[in-house]
């Protein structure tokens, strides 16, 4: 999850918590996660409740531990694959950033410069200007399991 999408996140929870309360409910976050485009399966959906059937209300921290979740489902292992070696056409497992730059800022729906950056900042870029295949996998797995994250919330209170 980079920044920009934070952001947006943030600002999608703010509007759901008009009380201003910190929290939101569960229906809230099936409505947001819809809302910011992205398709849940019913078993996604059943997941999230299960997880938090105890507590209704969902603060901010959960909130973003279940969009890094949600988000790093959002492609299938395969459109990840395909999408790499498209670039990597001798399956190498390297990509090289300035030919993935280069064609990012002319094919299809061309990206400024600024976007660009901004893109390429989350992108693992190793010393000699590659992408490497298992760390650019890495970018798209969960980075915890929302258990383990309730428990942790849990034993701070």
């Amino acid at each position: 999850m980079n920044d920009m999408d934070k952001v947006r996140y943030k600002e999608a929870f703010l509007l759901m918590d008009e009380k201003n309360s910190g929290v939101i409910t569960i229906d809230d976050i099936h409505f947001l996660i819809r809302a910011l485009g992205f398709t849940p399966t019913k078993n996604d959906l059943e997941n999230i409740d299960r997880e938090f059937n105890d507590n209704k209300n969902i603060d901010y921290l959960w909130f973003i531990d279940i969009m890094s979740t949600i988000s790093c489902r959002k492609y299938s292992y395969e459109q990840i694959e395909k999408a790499f070696f498209s670039f990597d056409k001798n399956r190498y497992g390297l990509i090289n950033v300035e030919t993935f730059k280069k064609a990012m800022m002319t094919m299809g729906e061309s990206l400024s410069e600024n976007e660009m950056n901004e893109m390429m900042k989350d992108l693992p870029i190793d010393e000699d200007g590659f992408i490497e295949y298992e760390h650019y996998l890495l970018q798209f797995k969960p980075k915890e399991n929302l258990i383990t994250l309730k428990t942790m919330n849990e034993e701070k209170k």
